[in-house]
């Protein structure tokens, strides 16, 4: 069965589910074919929905076949291994081989152990320095398991005439736990000369009294059901060949979230950032963080979330050989339409201090003295058990009593419909004439989108000329009026998206060529949603923007490849890309008042940048030798891309940037050697640091640091039918790390830990 097995996902894949991949982010940059253009045939967002199953239609292969498989899946961090079976079949249903079905099952399952350093970095009041808020320390165990299923059924009436159906069914259980202890220094006082000041501003040492802890418990359930189904078939004609598919999905996700906080008073504490990916903190008068009898209830909050994705797709592609005047073409020319949905809405219960009726994280916690985490650098004291503390909601009522208030102005900001619609049709042509090859080809493309979204917001700024009034409700804190309303938009726009390409085989080993194009990249549909959330207990605001415009590509190549036996394949490629309105993360802050007290909120959202520009060069080498070493056949693959790049954006418009998400370096190394039945190799990865979200300065940009990652495989065939596979995955433990404008600054340094896959697969 194709695809990766999203039980090992990495915790920044797992929170991009249903993401678009970005064309020019390093991240997602794919090594291929140096210097060939996407064509106008291609969905330049890599939207497309024929990769969710085996590519081949069945009755172009016909055959019987059956093969079982079972499988361990490893994690080091946690030390656990879990089962995991595959098995697949395919049948001929009749003697002329018209009908042919084929079926695949998958199950798999992990259970992983991710450890965390996080923090958030503040100025002081007079904007000049930046000191340590909330350093977090933190351990998530990950249960997942994952089952799969796929069948295709291929049918051929005629010889020109070719059908097929395709379905793929998946359930995914996702269970997540978290124990973080957060030391919140804003809120303390700094200790009159207990500073240190490095060069760039950052106070890498100081000392605080009354600071507050929030010990944070996050218990969380994932149930997502996937449906795709996809009928298509093909027709070959004297002139037009012709390709055609319909295509389906469901997406369905519900999560259960258990929220919890406890939280710590009159801590007096001290840091000093001799490490910035480890900082040391100290206890100043004697509190012990890791008894659990002195964090008091601070809310629990019970989210149930409801997610769910209709997309519908129709796609038409024909071509034929056409002859004008003495030159023969090649024509191309297609029509596909999508439209997608998705629904969210949730259901919460806000559970604060009762007046009389408070306890401690003793009463539902673990027993234990605690877990180190990092390598032993810190201890997190024993966290909430998540039976015992669901069992002391339920047998504890007059504790557990809903704010209504507060769950109903925080649960429907999270309330929000977003549609997308495009209509495309395309025109390819493409002419050889000796040793020159040409293409041409044109895109135009219809997008419709339309959002709802609910926002709470205080009497006195509503408009009341703006969208829909669902309710009013008074703030008991202010004795003020709240609106609750809907705020729905629209957009609509034409584009046309040309390309060319022409190359030059200057011999049988030597091809150049030149390739432009333009993509058209839109806007996540959740993203143009109007709407505000704040989370208290984290001080952080998401928002929307329904203003935001798509990203336009421009790019042009100019490729030079050479392949014979004694070099191996290379390829030598020179980029330059123009880019207008990319999307990048802004990072501001924004005030909100607490009990009378001014307290500080991260707030997150996607605008578009100006303009941005990269160029580079890129790199790919090949070659396999017979018979070196141990070895019947080695093969060395090597791929490199240089980008410089710049940017600008309206909100630091004297400000020249990298562009956010491009790496100035991505190179991989892919070793791979044969002997007789066994097959061994190893993939190494590294991207430089990229730009991720932007601040209001220099000295608030977010980095994500250098990746380093190695892979290794292996493979034996025991005989005809049998064969065992060993797949080794982040070797190096590379940990994901980021800072806020200074290396000092230190926000991420989360280690997920390397693992394992053993396979034994058996044919019949």
């Amino acid at each position: 069965m194709e695809g990766k097995d999203e039980t090992n996902q990495s915790p920044r894949e797992r929170g991009r589910i249903l993401v678009k991949l970005n064309p020019i982010a390093s991240e997602y940059q794919v090594f291929g074919d140096i210097g060939t253009s996407p064509g106008a045939d291609a969905d330049g967002e890599g939207v497309d929905f024929r990769s969710f199953f085996p590519s081949k239609n069945p009755i172009q292969n016909p055959s019987n076949a059956l093969s079982l498989g079972y499988s361990i899946n490893f994690n080091d961090q946690s030390g656990i291994g879990k089962s995991g079976y595959n098995a697949s079949f395919t049948q001929i249903l009749d003697a002329e081989e018209k009908w042919v079905l084929s079926a695949q099952l998958r199950s798999s399952a992990s259970d992983r152990l991710i450890e965390h350093y996080e923090s958030v970095w503040l100025q002081t009041q007079d904007e000049e320095t930046y000191y340590l808020d909330r350093p977090r320390f933190s351990y998530d165990e990950i249960l997942t398991k994952n089952l799969v299923g796929t069948a295709q059924i291929g049918f051929r009436p005629n010889d020109r005439n070719e059908l097929y159906f395709k379905t793929s069914h998946q359930d995914y259980y996702d269970f997540s736990y978290r124990n973080r202890i957060e030391l919140q220094l804003g809120s303390a006082s700094v200790v009159e000369g207990s500073q240190t000041i490095a060069e760039d501003d950052t106070i890498i040492g100081a000392s605080f009294e009354g600071a507050r802890t929030r010990r944070y418990f996050g218990d969380t359930e994932n149930i997502r059901k996937r449906l795709h189904n996809t009928f298509g078939g093909s027709y070959t004609g004297t002139e037009w060949t012709i390709d055609y598919s319909v295509y389906t999905q469901k997406w369905d996700l519900n999560r259960l979230w258990y929220n919890w906080n406890f939280r710590d008073t009159g801590v007096d504490l001290s840091y000093q950032v001799d490490n910035p990916y480890l900082p040391e903190i100290s206890i100043d008068n004697g509190v012990n963080l890791l008894e659990t009898g002195t964090a008091n209830f601070a809310n629990l909050r019970i989210h149930n979330n409801y997610t769910k994705d209709r997309d519908l797709a129709a796609r038409v592609d024909a071509e034929r050989s056409l002859m004008l005047g003495d030159s023969e073409y090649w024509i191309q020319t297609g029509f596909l339409h999508r439209e997608k949905e998705r629904n969210v809405s949730e259901e919460l219960s806000v559970f604060l201090p009762v007046s009389g009726n408070s306890f401690t994280l003793d009463q539902v916690a673990f027993d234990g003295a605690g877990s180190p985490i990092l390598d032993g650098a810190y201890t997190v004291p024993p966290g909430l058990d998540p039976d015992k503390s669901r069992s002391f909601v339920e047998s504890n009522p007059s504790i557990f009593v809903n704010n209504d208030f507060r769950a109903k102005t925080e649960s429907e900001p999270q309330s929000y419909t977003a549609e997308e619609s495009v209509t495309a049709t395309y025109l390819l042509a493409t002419r050889q004439s000796g040793e020159w090859t040409y293409e041409l080809g044109g895109r135009l493309e219809r997008t419709e989108t339309a959002t709802r979204g609910t926002v709470v917001l205080p009497e006195a700024v509503n408009d009341p000329d703006e969208g829909e009034v669902l309710e009013i409700v008074e703030d008991p804190s202010t004795n003020t009026d709240l609106i609750i309303k809907d705020l729905s938009s629209d957009n609509s726009y034409t584009n046309f998206i040309p390309s060319a390409e022409v190359s030059y085989n200057t011999s049988e080993e030597v091809t150049w060529r030149a390739a432009w194009f333009q993509l058209l990249m839109r806007p996540q549909y959740y993203n143009i949603v109007d709407y505000r959330r704040i989370s208290i207990p984290t001080r952080s605001i998401s928002e929307g923007n329904p203003t935001l415009s798509p990203t336009e590509i421009d790019k042009f190549r100019l490729s030079w490849s050479k392949e014979n036996p004694w070099l191996g394949s290379l390829s030598v490629e020179g980029y330059l890309i123009n880019i207008e309105n990319f999307f990048y993360g802004s990072v501001s802050e924004d005030t909100i008042l607490e009990e009378g007290n001014p307290v500080i909120y991260k707030v997150s959202r996607v605008e578009n940048g100006e303009k941005a520009k990269i160029k580079g060069v890129e790199i790919q080498w090949q070659k396999t030798v017979k018979d070196v070493g141990i070895f019947d056949s080695f093969t060395t693959s090597v791929a490199y891309t240089y980008s410089d790049s710049d940017a600008n954006v309206q909100s630091r418009p004297d400000d020249t940037l990298p562009t956010p998400e491009r790496s100035e370096h991505l190179a991989k190394l892919s070793l791979t050697g044969t002997k007789g039945k066994f097959t061994t190799g190893i993939e190494l990865t590294y991207q430089s640091e990229a730009l991720d979200d932007l601040g209001n300065s220099y000295a608030q940009d977010e980095y994500r640091e250098a990746v380093v990652r190695l892979d290794a495989s292996s493979s034996y065939r025991l005989d005809e039918n049998t064969s065992l596979s060993l797949n080794l995955s982040n070797l190096t433990d590379h940990p994901e790390r980021s800072y806020q404008g200074s290396p000092y600054r230190v926000t991420r340094n989360q280690y997920s830990s390397w693992f394992g896959t053993f396979n034994i697969t058996r044919s019949f």
